[in-house]
């Protein structure tokens, strides 16, 4: 899967990071220098220091061919405005949006965002009624495109989840799948490490194909 993220913070970092070693191809946009030379020392050369919302600078990422486009920078108008130009210039499958500011997310939600990451409200009401709830823990999906095997699905760490307190590291990932991204019960990104803990309220956003769905939601509700 070729998936380019806009913005190159501590999410932005950890989605590169997460999506590398799950074997996918990678393109980070970050116009900031220092943050831009961080990626290229630590991932070689998947980095674009430029403006990700700039078609021209998409065109020549290879968006067209992009399987995902997702948007992490500190600015919401700039995220929003990522998506819309991957999803009308360039008709991008899906697009991930992060919103810093809780009183846009109707506005990303009407714009056609497909899938809207809020620090104060992770729980998104689409993906809720996308499948059916399943307990301990609760557990949503997304596909990617409408013919797509592989989807974007949420993991809510409830109180008697079993998973609570066990380390990343002792997560059974299926080979193609991809933690993205890790959230607190009060809407902060979490750290992705080996030695980072799942606590009670945390949502956990992953990639894969359906049967790794399946694998996965076995495990965290056995």
């Amino acid at each position: 899967m070729y998936v380019l993220i806009l913005g190159c913070g501590t999410i932005g970092y950890n989605l590169a990071s997460e999506l590398l070693v799950s074997g996918n191809e990678v393109l980070v946009f970050e116009p900031d220098a220092a943050r831009y030379s961080s990626v290229v020392n630590s991932f070689g050369s998947i980095a674009l220091q430029a403006d990700g919302t700039n078609p021209n600078s998409l065109e020549k990422a290879g968006i067209r061919r992009a399987d995902l486009l997702i948007a992490v920078t500190g600015d919401d108008s700039s995220n929003l405005i990522g998506c819309q130009v991957a999803k009308l210039s360039f008709n991008i499958p899906k697009t991930i949006a992060l919103v810093n500011n809780p009183e846009n997310e109707i506005l990303f939600q009407k714009l056609g965002v497909d899938v809207i990451i809020n620090h104060t409200d992770v729980i998104l009401q689409d993906l809720e009624d996308s499948i059916p709830n399943v307990h301990k823990p609760s557990f949503f999906e997304m596909p990617l495109s409408e013919n797509s095997q592989r989807k974007i699905f949420r993991v809510h760490v409830e109180l008697e989840s079993n998973v609570i307190g066990i380390k990343i590291s002792d997560i059974q990932l299926p080979d193609d799948t991809s933690l993205l991204m890790m959230i607190d019960g009060r809407g902060n990104s979490k750290i992705i490490e080996s030695n980072t803990t799942i606590d009670i309220g945390d949502e956990l956003i992953f990639i894969g194909d359906e049967d790794s769905i399946r694998v996965l939601n076995n495990w965290l509700t056995m």
